[in-house]
């Protein structure tokens, strides 16, 4: 048999195995359980994330780029574009990479309709271009007609009649030029205040509702020739303007100021109110190129019209007064430094000289020499090669005689007045052989 003492040391040894057995397995336990714990937690926050990012996912698939496109595409003003719904997902990556999402959607956008306009303004402008030269021959051709017979015949007023719907038809173009980024198609040399005033007048359809309040101190001002044609083509706006808006006399006046010419134009039609003034400030002040891809309506460009010869020239334009007849009172500011000296003496006496000689030549077989006081001088420029002076004033030309045989032209004082005449020869006055309004009213 074992000692009993030996019994003793195995059982002991064997309980002490035991025992530190148990405490390592209790331990490992422990330790599983609290793996578990966090894993769970973890699987739990994986599953909490995964769902925030398949939310977030969709929030921009259906809300944030849908309102990004209305802004950027469709061009609605007033959308909201929201941001992250989630916040706990502010700065991370998905974070960043949904911004870089937004940025190339909204770069797209601008080079694909950047693309769109220059192609679409380049076809415009080649269309204008052919479409202005053939009407300044169709024009030219008027005129030469118009110097062949006297004033006061049926004939001469219908051809001043078609003469206007033509200058009406040019001033159409001359408007999508500006919008399409070109110039407006005219060079022009010095001209007087009061030129600029009645060519801008004679542009309109309802020019005989336009009142011009001349005074020899401001109108008698010469204006440099190189903004003379967009002055007046703004000008040519804010009448037609006017006059859509009113059924009454639309009043013109010009103003000096300490620093230049106003040119104020008054009428007595519909108002606007505060949205609309501030529609029409907003386009007054735009000075890019017409942007073709958001244009709603081609009816209401006269004010980007402005905006853009404005910020092209130098001078300004305001609306946002009422005038003292109720309507609008629109204000055309030129500065000192646009104007000029005009022509001197020995250009003025080289025109006389080229307006008598033109005289003689246009004359009909068998009449006498025109003389030397028929025709007033011609401001600033040469004859062109067809031998019209480029640029015209002329007062009322003698008529030549009628050859033997020719049918006379026959007479009807009546049907027109010694202004409407007048009116004729001024929409030339200042014109050069150079082929090349709209209020937010409801």
């Amino acid at each position: 048999m074992l000692d009993p003492q030996v019994t003793a040391a195995i059982f002991g040894a064997g309980f002490a195995v035991t025992s530190a057995g148990l405490l390592a397995q209790t331990r490992a336990k422990r330790a599983l359980v609290t793996r578990c714990t966090q894993l769970e937690q973890q699987r739990e926050a994986a599953g909490t994330y995964t769902a925030a990012l398949e939310t977030e996912v969709r929030h921009l698939a259906e809300v944030t780029l849908p309102a990004l496109v209305d802004v950027l595409a469709r061009g609605h003003r007033g959308v909201p574009v929201p941001g992250l719904r989630q916040e706990q997902l502010a700065g991370t990556v998905v974070d960043h990479a949904h911004q870089a999402v937004r940025r190339l959607l909204q770069e797209a956008v601008a080079v694909t309709r950047e693309q769109i306009g220059r192609a679409a303004r380049s076809s415009v402008r080649d269309m204008i271009d052919e479409a202005q030269t053939g009407l300044h021959r169709c024009q030219m051709r008027v005129v030469e007609e118009m110097e062949r017979h006297p004033d006061g015949t049926a004939y001469h007023q219908s051809l001043m009649n078609f003469d206007h719907l033509v200058t009406q038809s040019l001033h159409t173009l001359q408007r999508m030029r500006i919008l399409t980024g070109s110039w407006p198609g005219l060079q022009r040399a010095d001209c007087t205040v009061r030129e600029v005033v009645e060519s801008a007048r004679g542009r309109i359809s309802d020019y005989l509702r336009v009142s011009y309040t001349y005074e020899p101190r401001t109108g008698e001002t010469w204006l440099e020739g190189r903004v003379v044609e967009p002055v007046t083509v703004a000008l040519t706006e804010l009448l037609s303007n006017a006059a859509a808006f009113s059924d009454g006399k639309v009043f013109v006046e010009v103003q000096a100021f300490q620093t230049g010419y106003c040119i104020v134009v008054d009428d007595g039609g519909l108002n606007m109110n505060a949205f609309q003034r501030e529609e029409a400030a907003r386009a007054l002040g735009r000075r890019e190129v017409l942007d073709v891809t958001t244009v709603k309506d081609t009816g209401q460009l006269g004010f980007a019209v402005i905006g853009r010869l404005a910020g092209e020239y130098g001078f300004s334009a305001d609306v946002t007064s009422t005038s003292p007849y109720g309507g609008v009172r629109a204000v055309l500011r030129i500065p000192l430094e646009l104007f000029g000296l005009g022509p001197t003496d020995e250009e003025m006496r080289a025109e006389r000289d080229a307006a008598v000689s033109l005289a003689q030549q246009t004359s009909f077989p068998g009449a006498p020499p025109a003389a030397a006081g028929a025709a007033e001088v011609p401001l600033g420029v040469p004859a062109s090669a067809g031998g019209l002076p480029q640029r015209r004033r002329r007062s009322p030309i003698v008529a030549p005689p009628v050859p033997d045989g020719a049918p006379a032209p026959a007479d009807d004082p009546d049907a027109f007045s010694a202004g409407l005449a007048r009116l004729g020869r001024i929409i030339h006055d200042t014109e050069h052989d150079i082929p090349e309004g709209d209020r937010f009213h409801d």
